[in-house]
């Protein structure tokens, strides 16, 4: 392979990985014990598997969640709230959707296999 063919990245316009987007504003000080209460913070958010789950999934599986919680307790979720974290809700309205959410885990033990389209069709 000649050398001559692989395109080095030229300097002239090339920004530093690190800091990206920080050339106009830096990024803010703090001090090593707001470090790690800041590291420990998110640690303990990324270990809560109920707020992980629940804001990574789009809004369908947030409005599946609600709509049985509600079941559950009618007029406890609001249709504008579709779109919340896990954080936003109070602690006994994420218990419910923690409840919702573990009915849901169940249904998928107990689901069959995908349906085909194939299947609308009924045998004469």
């Amino acid at each position: 392979m000649n050398q001559n063919n692989i395109s080095a990245p030229s300097k002239t316009g090339a920004k530093p990985f690190n800091n990206a987007g920080c050339a106009d504003t830096q990024p803010q000080k703090m001090t090593s014990d707001e470090c790690f209460a800041r590291f420990h913070q998110k640690l303990k958010a990324t270990q809560n598997g109920a707020l992980r789950n629940f804001n990574k999934l789009e809004g369908n599986f947030k409005f599946v969640v609600m709509t049985l919680a509600n079941r559950m307790e009618p007029g406890t979720f609001k249709s504008d709230e579709v779109g919340q974290p896990f954080e936003y809700f109070d602690q006994p309205r994420r218990l419910l959707l923690i409840k919702a959410m573990n009915e849901i885990t169940r249904w998928g033990e107990i689901l069959p296999r995908r349906f085909s389209h194939h299947e609308s069709y009924l045998p004469d």
